[in-house]
Parts: structure tokens; sequence; C-alpha cells
């Protein structure tokens, strides 16, 4: 698909510069917040207390789900940048030639002077400039894919667990309301 829409194509151009995982994760759960309980709400295929206790966990699964996933991709990235440590090898025009891991720190140092084939290019001599936008864009995705792996882990021992504690808060939220009404209708 090409887009010619200049406006649409600055938005895009926006977000994959600006908008990683974690930022994504916030937008999906925001979205998800402003729509799914009002779905689960207007169902009328169940009765009204089906339908508030649906919007509850609803709620919650939401807001469990977006906490553990922002936080669990924040940590991947900041993982690997951890481990992402390496010593640049500068030429006499002031371009890196290539990169020395730090021994212990070193484990997510991408393969950039890895021997290449014939016909590819290596991305050696780089300004540092150049070396350091690469290497931005390789620790958030490779953070990424570290955290999106830990996430087989954490949505069963985070997300479960508050999910269901939030969606009991929140149904006897909705029972101390509905006693309230009562009481007051009487």
């Amino acid at each position: 698909m090409i887009i010619k829409n200049k406006a649409i194509k600055s938005v895009l151009d926006f977000s994959g510069k600006y908008l990683h995982a974690p930022e994504q994760r916030i937008i999906l759960g925001a979205t998800a917040l402003a729509t799914q309980p009002l779905i689960d709400l207007k169902n009328k295929n169940v009765d009204e207390e089906t339908r508030k206790t649906s919007v509850a966990r609803t709620i919650a699964k939401i807001i469990a789900g977006t906490l553990v996933g922002v936080a669990v991709r924040y940590a991947g990235i900041a993982f690997v940048r951890r481990y992402t440590k390496y010593t640049p090898v500068i030429n006499a025009q002031g371009l890196v030639e290539k990169l020395i891991p730090q021994k212990g720190r070193s484990f997510f140092v991408p393969l950039f002077t890895k021997k290449l084939k014939p016909g590819q290019e290596s991305i050696f001599p780089i300004s540092k400039k150049a070396l350091d936008k690469r290497i931005e864009k390789y620790i958030k995705a490779m953070g990424t894919l570290a955290a999106t792996i830990a996430m087989i882990g954490t949505n069963f021992l985070c997300d479960a667990p508050l999910t269901k504690w939030m969606t009991n808060i929140f149904v006897k939220k909705i029972e101390k309301d509905k006693t309230i009404k009562e009481s007051e209708g009487r």
C-alpha cells in the first residue's frame, strides 16, 4: 500500500520514530479502556448484574494488562540496554571502525563486525552519531523481543492475579453502590 497523504505519512513517520512497544501498549490500553467497557455495558443478551460484573472484569483486565505490559516492555528494553556495552574503535577521520564488546556486559552487542557475504557492505566506517541511532533502534527492538518472551510468564504470574484482585475490588464497589441505592429507594 502506498500512502500519498502527507498528513497520514507524517503521523506514521512520527509514530515509527518515537512510539515504541511501551508507548504503543499505553495507547492500546487507553483505547480499550475507552471502548470495551461500553460494549460490555450495552450487551442486552445478559442480565444487568452479569453486565456490571463483566464491565468490572473488563476494566480490571485492561488496567492490569496495560500496567504489567508497559512495565515488562520497559524492563526488557532496560535489560538489553544494560547488556549492550561496547567500546567503539575510532579512526583518524573520527569514524567508528569497529566495536569491542565489554567483558560481562556485552551479551546483546550486535554483530556488526561479523564477516559479510560477498556483495554485502559493512556498516563500518560509520559516524558515532549514526551508530548511536542504529544501536538505539536495535536496543528497543531486542528489548521488545526479550519482553515478549518474558510476558509468557508475567501473564500468569502478574496479570491474572492482579486482574482477579482488581475485579474483586470493582465488584465490591458495585455491590456497595447497589446496596446504597436500594436503601435510598425505600
